[in-house]
């Protein structure tokens, strides 16, 4: 992995946007996970492409899936398992928080 130093932004850039170029940005920053047009833009521009950011359901799925692994190497009993994995389904459809 690159270790990104990380600097001061000194300069600032103004642009102007029309409604449905304001609402276009802000679909593509919550499509992508950023909560600031400033950091979506500037990883465009250094890249060409940004970086999908990972979102606590995700966190919290993955957490769930060791979880699971876990209790399959301990050799839980299967309708342990099961219950398990209706939960992880569950969380990945937003229905616990």
């Amino acid at each position: 992995m690159k270790n990104i130093e990380k600097q001061k932004k000194e300069t600032r850039i103004t642009f102007r946007l029309n409604k449905s170029e304001l609402d276009n940005l802000n679909a593509k920053m919550t499509e992508a996970g950023y909560k600031s047009a400033s950091a979506f833009i500037r990883d465009f521009v250094a890249s060409g492409q940004v970086k999908p950011k990972v979102t606590q359901d995700v966190v919290q799925i993955a957490r769930e899936l060791m979880n699971l692994a876990s209790m399959i190497n301990a050799d839980r009993p299967g309708s342990e398992l099961l219950e398990k994995v209706k939960y992880i389904a569950q969380v990945n459809l937003g229905g616990v928080k």
